[in-house]
């Protein structure tokens, strides 16, 4: 068993995008989900945002031309959850290349500083350095490594 960790600038990520455009802010992507041939669902938690941050935040995707539904779902006292719908697919995601190279997300995707982050487990090893290559096309690799190690470790604290 391997594990990936990457951080990248995704080019035609909306979402990145918006981790550039307010590099102090740190969020949570649960996940995004293709609905149609031409449209996309995503959420986003914002983590201990003011609420400066989500007005920042619902601009800069009030913005956005093919955004044509968009939510603040919850405020909590450290969270806001914001959900939209896109009339437009990015050019990929990276959950795409994830799972085109049998991988797996451990945890959730984080969006900070501008980069995109990820913590992925592949079953070999050859999966792990496919999957850093094709990312490589989807934008700018910060960060990148492969280590060896076990289901044990690499899912320790991450199950019920």
């Amino acid at each position: 068993m391997y594990q990936v960790e990457f951080s990248i600038i995704h080019r035609g990520c909306v979402v990145n995008e918006l981790s550039r455009t307010f590099p102090t802010l740190r969020f949570i992507c649960p996940g995004g989900f293709v609905t149609g041939p031409s449209s996309v669902e995503e959420l986003i938690v914002l983590d201990n945002p003011s609420d400066r941050d989500i007005e920042q935040v619902m601009g800069f995707f009030e913005k956005i031309t093919e955004i044509d539904h968009l939510e603040l779902l919850e405020r909590t006292a450290d969270k806001a959850f914001i959900y939209f719908r896109s009339l437009s697919l990015p050019e990929t995601f990276c959950s795409k290349v994830v799972e085109k190279n049998r991988g797996f997300a451990i945890g959730m995707e984080i969006q900070q500083g501008g980069l995109e982050k990820w913590k992925v487990g592949c079953p070999e090893r050859g999966n792990a350095e496919q999957l850093l290559t094709d990312l490589e096309l989807l934008g700018e690799l910060k960060q990148a490594s492969i280590s060896q190690t076990s289901w044990q470790e690499l899912l320790q604290g991450e199950g019920p």
